[in-house]
Protein backbone atom coordinates (compact mmCIF):
# COMPACT_ATOMS: atom_id res chain seq x y z
CA UNK A 1 0.00 0.00 0.00
CA UNK A 2 1.64 3.51 -0.28
CA UNK A 3 -0.45 6.96 -0.29
CA UNK A 4 -0.90 9.22 -2.98
CA UNK A 5 -1.62 12.10 -1.91
CA UNK A 6 -1.86 13.85 1.51
CA UNK A 7 -3.79 17.13 1.97
CA UNK A 8 -3.94 18.95 6.03
CA UNK A 9 -5.64 22.18 6.68
CA UNK A 10 -5.70 23.52 10.48
CA UNK A 11 -3.29 20.41 12.00
CA UNK A 12 -1.17 21.70 15.00
CA UNK A 13 2.28 23.00 13.43
CA UNK A 14 1.41 22.64 9.86
CA UNK A 15 0.59 24.85 7.06
CA UNK A 16 -2.54 24.21 4.93
CA UNK A 17 -1.38 22.24 1.62
CA UNK A 18 -1.19 18.96 -0.50
CA UNK A 19 2.25 16.42 -0.89
CA UNK A 20 2.30 14.32 -3.54
CA UNK A 21 4.08 10.87 -2.06
CA UNK A 22 5.65 8.37 -4.36
CA UNK A 23 6.87 4.85 -4.39
CA UNK A 24 10.48 4.61 -2.35
CA UNK A 25 11.67 6.08 0.30
CA UNK A 26 11.03 9.77 0.60
CA UNK A 27 13.18 11.56 3.56
CA UNK A 28 11.56 14.75 4.88
CA UNK A 29 14.37 16.95 5.94
CA UNK A 30 14.63 20.05 8.05
CA UNK A 31 16.04 21.66 10.92
CA UNK A 32 14.73 20.95 14.57
CA UNK A 33 11.03 22.62 15.18
CA UNK A 34 10.65 22.86 11.72
CA UNK A 35 7.22 20.30 11.67
CA UNK A 36 8.87 16.94 10.62
CA UNK A 37 6.95 14.87 13.55
CA UNK A 38 3.82 17.06 13.26
CA UNK A 39 3.84 16.02 9.57
CA UNK A 40 4.78 12.48 10.45
CA UNK A 41 2.02 11.94 12.94
CA UNK A 42 0.07 13.72 10.14
CA UNK A 43 0.53 11.05 7.63
CA UNK A 44 0.02 7.91 10.12
CA UNK A 45 -3.48 9.75 11.55
CA UNK A 46 -4.26 10.31 7.55
CA UNK A 47 -4.04 6.86 6.90
CA UNK A 48 -6.23 5.44 9.30
CA UNK A 49 -3.52 5.32 12.52
CA UNK A 50 -4.42 5.37 16.32
CA UNK A 51 -5.20 8.51 17.81
CA UNK A 52 -3.62 9.05 20.91
CA UNK A 53 -3.93 11.48 23.35
CA UNK A 54 -6.24 14.23 23.42
CA UNK A 55 -7.64 15.20 19.97
CA UNK A 56 -8.32 18.83 20.29
CA UNK A 57 -4.08 18.58 21.01
CA UNK A 58 -3.90 17.92 17.24
CA UNK A 59 -5.67 21.20 16.09
CA UNK A 60 -3.86 23.94 15.49
CA UNK A 61 -3.94 27.03 18.28
CA UNK A 62 -7.18 29.42 16.55
CA UNK A 63 -8.48 26.61 14.37
CA UNK A 64 -11.90 24.54 15.42
CA UNK A 65 -10.73 21.29 13.85
CA UNK A 66 -8.23 19.79 11.39
CA UNK A 67 -8.90 18.29 8.50
CA UNK A 68 -6.83 15.38 7.09
CA UNK A 69 -7.30 14.03 3.75
CA UNK A 70 -5.37 10.49 1.95
CA UNK A 71 -5.33 9.04 -1.61
CA UNK A 72 -4.65 5.33 -0.83
CA UNK A 73 -3.62 2.81 -3.51
CA UNK A 74 -3.66 -0.85 -2.48
CA UNK A 75 -4.27 -4.31 -4.40
CA UNK A 76 -7.66 -4.12 -3.84
CA UNK A 77 -7.98 -0.69 -5.34
CA UNK A 78 -7.96 2.97 -4.52
CA UNK A 79 -9.14 4.82 -1.13
CA UNK A 80 -9.89 8.30 0.11
CA UNK A 81 -9.97 8.51 3.61
CA UNK A 82 -11.09 12.17 4.84
CA UNK A 83 -11.49 12.81 8.49
CA UNK A 84 -12.26 15.65 11.06
CA UNK A 85 -10.40 16.08 14.33
CA UNK A 86 -11.89 18.30 17.35
CA UNK A 87 -13.20 18.22 20.59
CA UNK A 88 -15.61 15.86 19.49
CA UNK A 89 -13.16 13.19 18.27
CA UNK A 90 -12.81 12.37 15.36
CA UNK A 91 -14.91 11.47 11.93
CA UNK A 92 -14.17 9.72 9.04
CA UNK A 93 -15.47 9.27 5.62
CA UNK A 94 -14.79 6.89 3.45
CA UNK A 95 -14.52 7.28 -0.08
CA UNK A 96 -16.87 10.16 0.60
CA UNK A 97 -19.08 7.79 2.69
CA UNK A 98 -19.37 8.25 6.48
CA UNK A 99 -17.65 5.06 7.94
CA UNK A 100 -16.08 3.78 11.28
CA UNK A 101 -12.47 3.50 12.15
CA UNK A 102 -13.45 -0.79 12.61
CA UNK A 103 -14.04 -0.24 8.98
CA UNK A 104 -10.51 0.35 8.43
CA UNK A 105 -9.54 -3.08 9.36
CA UNK A 106 -8.68 -4.47 5.83
CA UNK A 107 -6.67 -1.62 5.14
CA UNK A 108 -3.03 -2.11 5.96
CA UNK A 109 -2.21 1.91 6.74
CA UNK A 110 1.13 2.69 8.16
CA UNK A 111 3.47 1.39 11.12
CA UNK A 112 4.98 4.25 12.79
CA UNK A 113 8.76 4.38 14.45
CA UNK A 114 9.33 7.10 16.83
CA UNK A 115 11.53 7.87 19.49
CA UNK A 116 8.82 7.65 22.39
CA UNK A 117 8.91 4.09 21.71
CA UNK A 118 11.91 3.27 23.70
CA UNK A 119 9.32 3.54 26.32
CA UNK A 120 7.81 0.19 25.20
CA UNK A 121 11.23 -1.32 26.86
CA UNK A 122 12.68 1.63 29.47
CA UNK A 123 8.49 2.27 30.70
CA UNK A 124 5.80 0.58 32.86
CA UNK A 125 4.27 -2.99 31.80
CA UNK A 126 1.34 -0.47 31.22
CA UNK A 127 3.37 1.01 27.90
CA UNK A 128 4.43 -2.65 26.76
CA UNK A 129 0.50 -3.83 26.98
CA UNK A 130 -0.39 -1.15 25.23
CA UNK A 131 2.13 -1.58 22.38
CA UNK A 132 0.52 -5.87 22.60
CA UNK A 133 -2.82 -4.68 22.89
CA UNK A 134 -2.73 -1.77 20.05
CA UNK A 135 -0.71 -4.60 17.52
CA UNK A 136 -3.47 -7.28 18.44
CA UNK A 137 -6.16 -4.91 17.43
CA UNK A 138 -5.02 -3.83 14.26
CA UNK A 139 -5.84 -7.92 13.70
CA UNK A 140 -9.07 -8.20 15.91
CA UNK A 141 -11.57 -5.74 15.26
CA UNK A 142 -13.45 -7.16 18.03
CA UNK A 143 -10.23 -7.08 20.31
CA UNK A 144 -10.74 -3.26 21.37
CA UNK A 145 -14.06 -4.13 22.03
CA UNK A 146 -13.30 -6.84 24.32
CA UNK A 147 -10.56 -4.96 26.25
CA UNK A 148 -13.24 -2.18 26.94
CA UNK A 149 -15.41 -4.57 28.02
CA UNK A 150 -12.74 -5.92 30.29
CA UNK A 151 -11.93 -3.34 32.05
CA UNK A 152 -15.42 -2.14 32.89
CA UNK A 153 -16.00 -5.54 34.59
CA UNK A 154 -12.61 -4.76 36.72
CA UNK A 155 -13.56 -1.18 37.75
CA UNK A 156 -17.13 -2.88 38.88
CA UNK A 157 -15.32 -5.66 40.75
CA UNK A 158 -12.73 -3.07 42.29
CA UNK A 159 -16.02 -0.98 43.46
CA UNK A 160 -17.69 -4.07 44.81
CA UNK A 161 -14.53 -4.92 46.79
CA UNK A 162 -13.80 -1.63 48.22
CA UNK A 163 -17.94 -1.89 49.58
CA UNK A 164 -16.70 -5.33 51.15
CA UNK A 165 -17.41 -7.54 48.62
CA UNK A 166 -21.42 -7.69 48.32
CA UNK A 167 -22.08 -8.37 44.76
CA UNK A 168 -18.52 -9.36 43.64
CA UNK A 169 -19.78 -12.37 42.15
CA UNK A 170 -21.27 -11.85 38.80
CA UNK A 171 -18.06 -9.42 38.34
CA UNK A 172 -16.03 -12.00 39.06
CA UNK A 173 -17.24 -13.93 36.40
CA UNK A 174 -16.74 -10.79 33.57
CA UNK A 175 -13.35 -10.66 34.31
CA UNK A 176 -12.92 -14.01 34.18
CA UNK A 177 -14.64 -14.77 31.00
CA UNK A 178 -13.34 -11.34 29.14
CA UNK A 179 -9.67 -12.06 30.86
CA UNK A 180 -9.38 -15.49 28.94
CA UNK A 181 -9.86 -14.62 25.83
CA UNK A 182 -7.45 -11.64 25.73
CA UNK A 183 -4.95 -13.66 27.44
CA UNK A 184 -5.49 -16.30 24.68
CA UNK A 185 -5.01 -13.71 21.48
CA UNK A 186 -2.27 -12.04 23.16
CA UNK A 187 -0.58 -15.72 23.39
CA UNK A 188 -1.48 -16.13 19.70
CA UNK A 189 0.01 -12.79 18.96
CA UNK A 190 3.07 -13.57 21.29
CA UNK A 191 4.08 -16.54 19.08
CA UNK A 192 3.84 -14.67 15.83
CA UNK A 193 6.05 -12.10 17.40
CA UNK A 194 8.64 -13.01 19.28
CA UNK A 195 9.93 -15.09 16.67
CA UNK A 196 9.87 -12.05 14.01
CA UNK A 197 11.55 -10.11 16.58
CA UNK A 198 14.39 -12.19 16.90
CA UNK A 199 15.33 -12.44 13.78
CA UNK A 200 15.24 -8.63 12.99
CA UNK A 201 17.04 -8.07 16.11
CA UNK A 202 19.72 -10.14 14.89
CA UNK A 203 19.83 -8.72 12.06
CA UNK A 204 20.51 -5.11 13.16
CA UNK A 205 22.74 -6.43 16.36
CA UNK A 206 24.79 -8.92 17.84
CA UNK A 207 22.44 -10.42 20.03
CA UNK A 208 19.27 -12.80 20.98
CA UNK A 209 16.29 -11.22 21.62
CA UNK A 210 13.52 -13.31 23.14
CA UNK A 211 10.06 -12.14 24.39
CA UNK A 212 7.14 -14.07 26.23
CA UNK A 213 4.42 -12.99 28.58
CA UNK A 214 4.29 -12.45 31.70
CA UNK A 215 0.72 -13.21 33.07
CA UNK A 216 -0.70 -13.33 36.88
CA UNK A 217 -2.65 -16.46 35.88
CA UNK A 218 -2.83 -18.52 32.81
CA UNK A 219 -5.91 -18.32 30.65
CA UNK A 220 -6.70 -22.36 32.32
CA UNK A 221 -6.26 -20.65 35.92
CA UNK A 222 -7.73 -17.11 35.93
CA UNK A 223 -11.03 -18.06 37.77
CA UNK A 224 -9.58 -20.00 40.61
CA UNK A 225 -7.02 -17.25 40.59
CA UNK A 226 -9.75 -14.39 41.46
CA UNK A 227 -10.99 -16.54 44.23
CA UNK A 228 -7.61 -17.84 45.90
CA UNK A 229 -7.09 -14.18 46.20
CA UNK A 230 -10.11 -12.79 47.01
CA UNK A 231 -9.57 -11.81 50.57
CA UNK A 232 -6.26 -10.41 49.58
CA UNK A 233 -8.10 -8.46 47.23
CA UNK A 234 -10.76 -7.47 49.53
CA UNK A 235 -8.15 -5.82 52.27
CA UNK A 236 -6.47 -3.85 49.08
CA UNK A 237 -9.60 -3.25 47.12
CA UNK A 238 -8.29 -3.68 43.87
CA UNK A 239 -7.82 -6.74 41.19
CA UNK A 240 -5.13 -8.82 41.65
CA UNK A 241 -4.58 -11.07 38.30
CA UNK A 242 -5.73 -10.21 35.12
CA UNK A 243 -4.53 -9.07 32.03
CA UNK A 244 -4.13 -5.99 33.08
CA UNK A 245 -1.46 -6.78 35.45
CA UNK A 246 0.35 -8.97 33.19
CA UNK A 247 3.60 -7.57 31.28
CA UNK A 248 5.95 -8.54 28.38
CA UNK A 249 9.23 -9.94 28.96
CA UNK A 250 11.72 -8.65 27.19
CA UNK A 251 15.17 -10.78 27.33
CA UNK A 252 18.29 -9.78 25.70
CA UNK A 253 21.27 -12.14 25.74
CA UNK A 254 19.61 -13.94 28.43
CA UNK A 255 19.31 -10.16 30.44
CA UNK A 256 16.41 -8.46 31.50
CA UNK A 257 16.49 -5.79 28.84
CA UNK A 258 13.76 -3.85 30.61
CA UNK A 259 16.24 -3.38 33.63
CA UNK A 260 19.70 -3.73 31.81
CA UNK A 261 19.76 -3.15 28.12
CA UNK A 262 21.66 0.25 27.07
CA UNK A 263 19.90 3.19 25.72
CA UNK A 264 21.30 2.35 22.39
CA UNK A 265 20.23 -1.68 23.23
CA UNK A 266 16.83 -0.37 24.01
CA UNK A 267 16.50 1.66 20.71
CA UNK A 268 17.32 -1.25 18.44
CA UNK A 269 14.76 -3.62 20.40
CA UNK A 270 11.64 -0.74 20.24
CA UNK A 271 12.73 -0.80 16.34
CA UNK A 272 12.60 -3.92 15.81
CA UNK A 273 8.92 -4.28 17.24
CA UNK A 274 7.90 -2.09 15.07
CA UNK A 275 9.61 -4.10 12.21
CA UNK A 276 7.50 -7.20 13.37
CA UNK A 277 4.75 -5.29 13.23
CA UNK A 278 5.15 -4.15 9.66
CA UNK A 279 6.14 -7.69 8.75
CA UNK A 280 3.14 -9.24 10.59
CA UNK A 281 0.63 -6.73 8.69
CA UNK A 282 1.96 -7.36 5.65
CA UNK A 283 1.67 -11.26 5.87
CA UNK A 284 -2.08 -10.71 6.93
CA UNK A 285 -2.62 -8.17 4.09
CA UNK A 286 -0.79 -9.49 1.10
CA UNK A 287 0.97 -6.11 0.94
CA UNK A 288 2.81 -3.80 3.42
CA UNK A 289 1.82 -0.84 5.40
CA UNK A 290 3.46 2.50 4.37
CA UNK A 291 6.02 2.56 6.93
CA UNK A 292 6.81 6.14 9.11
CA UNK A 293 10.35 6.41 10.82
CA UNK A 294 10.42 9.76 13.14
CA UNK A 295 13.87 10.31 14.05
CA UNK A 296 15.29 6.74 14.21
CA UNK A 297 17.81 6.63 11.45
CA UNK A 298 20.15 9.24 13.00
CA UNK A 299 19.74 7.05 16.39
CA UNK A 300 21.77 4.37 15.57
CA UNK A 301 25.38 3.42 14.79
CA UNK A 302 26.80 2.78 11.10
CA UNK A 303 26.16 -0.54 10.99
CA UNK A 304 22.44 -0.44 11.91
CA UNK A 305 21.53 2.51 9.92
CA UNK A 306 22.68 0.59 6.72
CA UNK A 307 21.06 -2.44 7.87
CA UNK A 308 17.82 -0.60 8.58
CA UNK A 309 18.06 1.21 5.36
CA UNK A 310 18.05 -1.84 3.52
CA UNK A 311 15.48 -3.16 5.22
CA UNK A 312 13.67 0.28 4.45
CA UNK A 313 14.22 -0.01 0.52
CA UNK A 314 12.39 -3.40 0.60
CA UNK A 315 9.28 -1.36 1.46
CA UNK A 316 6.68 -0.43 -0.68
CA UNK A 317 6.96 3.27 0.70
CA UNK A 318 8.89 4.82 3.70
CA UNK A 319 8.84 8.13 4.68
CA UNK A 320 12.17 9.28 7.14
CA UNK A 321 12.25 11.92 8.84
CA UNK A 322 15.98 13.84 9.12
CA UNK A 323 17.98 16.86 9.72
CA UNK A 324 19.92 15.98 6.75
CA UNK A 325 18.90 13.49 3.97
CA UNK A 326 20.27 10.04 5.03
CA UNK A 327 21.98 8.47 1.52
CA UNK A 328 20.28 6.60 -0.83
CA UNK A 329 16.93 8.49 -0.90
CA UNK A 330 14.70 8.31 -3.53
CA UNK A 331 12.81 11.96 -2.63
CA UNK A 332 13.20 14.61 -0.48
CA UNK A 333 10.44 16.86 1.19
CA UNK A 334 11.96 19.87 2.39
CA UNK A 335 9.88 21.24 4.96
CA UNK A 336 10.42 24.96 6.99
CA UNK A 337 7.87 26.23 9.79
CA UNK A 338 5.18 23.63 8.86
CA UNK A 339 5.37 24.27 5.38
CA UNK A 340 7.09 21.81 2.93
CA UNK A 341 8.26 21.55 -0.76
CA UNK A 342 8.83 18.34 -2.86
CA UNK A 343 12.83 18.68 -4.31
CA UNK A 344 14.54 16.56 -5.55
CA UNK A 345 16.60 13.77 -3.88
Amino acid sequence: MRILRFQSRGFRNLREGTLPLSPGLTAVVGKNAAGKTNLLEALYLASGGELRGSAQDRVAFGAREAWLSAELEGVLGHYRLEQRIGPEGRSLKLNGAPASFRELSGIPGAVWLRPEDLGIVKGSPEERRRFLDSLIARFSPRYRALLGAYERAVRQRNAALKAGGPGVGPFSERVAAYGVEILELRRRMVRRLAPLAAELFQALALGTLELRLLETASPERLREKLEERLPEELERGVTLSGPHRDDLALTLDGRDAVRFASRGEARTIALVLRLAEHRLLEAHHGEPPVLLLDDVVAELDDARQRALLAYVRGVEQAVVTATHAPKGVDHVVLIEAGAWEVARA
